[in-house]
């Protein structure tokens, strides 16, 4: 496992140190990201050795913890690792791996002696990328997983179709990645922008690729979350087969150029369209074994309904008088077909419009709001904001200053993604539905995985700390001292490409 080479190299560099500067323990209280529950110190603490190898590791499964709950124990002279599970013992490894870097920072050969106890205070922790506006390989992917694993975030939530391209073979609808997979060009520039590259840019995953994710993510305790959007962000499925639109199947629908809304979206009134949707998810539910699928469900208009004839005679047929419950209608059908192969459905917070089942997940992204009105309606929510974890928005109020690359828009800088409170606004009994939180990534300005990580690091600290530590969380500069003391020596060692000057809004 990757994870091991990395434990070994901090080790070998530690070695290093050790032969030019001697012995030395790290000063200081340790430092970790998220911050523990509890750390008390005092004891031997662990030497590592001279030569090339680590102090061995005593790791053991303790049914007496939670799931995820360890106890990392360095006061007698070796290193114990105990947790409730596996995954719990690897994020002991991982809060190891902090203690190292800060240990080899200062050129010391000890971990100081420590008792650590720690579990997180929300089962979901979540972060997301779009490999659909622009595509990341099979690699690049797998180092997303690594990055996140790192920061104790146990769900990758994988976006894989979209207008601008869509990116998961299905076996069933072939076309949908020999022409959906593929646009035209690509604008240059800002949305509003009348520049094109003129280059045709494609890629998709093949089912192989797919599992070997899953399977890799999996090692790391990290659980893939499929999505396939549903009913809008459709232009790439339309594009591959013109009949499950409303305008028919000699309509030339494309593969999306530019970024933005699209008035194309799957015919709610067409039973092709049912058929089509439960054959993908066939196949989808065949390679991603994870309890949700996400169907999507934002940014969908309607104005194609309401022109269409075969969704008006749906209407009619069900009794609907909005729109909105066509799409409430599509959501519950797919709902009951994946609930029958025992999966559940999680969406963003649109599927909220017109109607939804109570055993339904909620993804808040329009900030807070939906998520509040899910609780209250007694739904299960992932708090996703994008006021505060967007991590395609710019780091700083003066990007042009600090030279940050295009983003979309907007601010926020680390401080705001460390400030959310996921119970805003919720009594007890309503905090129980917040099951967990989620940063996500959109790709629109994010062309290179060099980016990606420049979008998104140091913010996903940020998102780790507030969804493992919430309750437990420090003043905010010393969360940035730990950071740095941490995990920065982790990201220069790997060479995450951080941004730093999302450290300038410290007071």
């Amino acid at each position: 496992m990757k994870y091991f080479f990395y434990l070994f190299s901090a080790v070998v560099l530690l070695a290093a140190f050790v032969s030019c500067k001697g012995n030395k323990d790290a000063s200081g209280p340790i430092a970790v990201v998220p911050n523990p529950v509890s750390v008390e110190y005092g004891g031997r603490g662990v030497k590592i050795p001279s030569g090339a190898t680590m102090p061995r590791l005593y790791e053991s499964v303790d049914k007496k913890l939670a799931t995820e709950e360890y106890i990392l124990d360095t006061r007698r002279g070796r290193v114990k690792i105990r947790g409730g599970s596996d995954t719990a013992v690897f994020w002991g490894r991982q809060t190891l791996l902090q203690i190292i870097a800060q240990v080899r920072e200062q050129g010391g050969n000890w971990i100081p002696g420590v008792l650590i106890h720690d579990k997180p205070a929300f089962a979901y922790r979540g972060a997301h990328l779009d490999c659909c506006r622009h595509f990341f390989t099979v690699d690049e992917v797998k180092e997303f997983i690594d990055m996140i694993a790192l920061h104790k975030i146990n769900v990758f939530h994988w976006h894989l179709t979209e207008d601008q391209g869509w990116r998961a073979e299905i076996k069933q609808y072939p076309r949908l990645t020999e022409v959906g997979s593929v646009r035209a060009e690509t604008l240059v520039g800002h949305y509003g922008s009348k520049e094109y590259d003129g280059t045709p840019y494609g890629g998709f995953y093949t089912q192989d690729e797919m599992r070997d994710v899953v399977a890799y993510a999996a090692e790391r305790f990290v659980t893939v979350i499929p999505e396939i959007e549903m009913p809008g962000h459709a232009s790439a499925a339309l594009a591959s087969y013109p009949e499950l639109g409303c305008r028919g199947a000699d309509y030339p629908y494309k593969v999306q150029t530019t970024w933005g809304i699209f008035p194309e979206v799957f015919c709610a009134g067409n039973p092709e369209t049912v058929t089509f949707l439960e054959k993908v998810f066939d196949e989808i539910c065949d390679i991603f074994p994870s309890e949700y699928i996400h169907i999507g469900g934002d940014e969908a208009p309607r104005e194609e309904w309401e022109k269409c004839p075969k969704c008006q005679a749906l209407m009619k047929e069900k009794g609907f008088t909005r729109e909105a419950e066509l799409q409430s209608y599509l959501v519950t059908t797919i709902e009951q077909y994946l609930a029958g192969k025992g999966r559940k459905i999680i969406g963003w917070d649109e599927i909220l419009d017109g109607g939804v089942s109570q055993s339904a997940t909620v993804m808040s992204w329009r900030g807070a709001k939906g998520g509040i009105a899910a609780a209250k309606m007694g739904n299960d929510v992932v708090m996703t904001p994008n006021i505060y974890f967007y991590l395609d928005y710019y780091q700083t109020s003066d990007p042009q200053g600090n030279e940050e690359p295009l983003a979309i828009g907007g601010c926020l800088p680390l401080r705001k993604c460390y400030s959310f409170d996921p119970f805003d606004q919720l009594d007890d009994s309503e905090k129980t539905h917040i099951k967990g939180i989620q940063a996500n990534i959109w790709t629109e300005y994010i062309a290179t995985f060099d980016k990606v990580q420049h979008m998104a690091l140091p913010r996903l600290a940020a998102l780790a700390e507030v969804a493992w530590s919430n309750g437990n969380r420090t003043e905010y500069d010393d969360f940035v001292d730990r950071i740095v003391r941490s995990l920065l020596p982790i990201y220069d060692e790997r060479g995450y490409n951080y941004a730093p000057y999302a450290f300038k809004d410290i007071e």
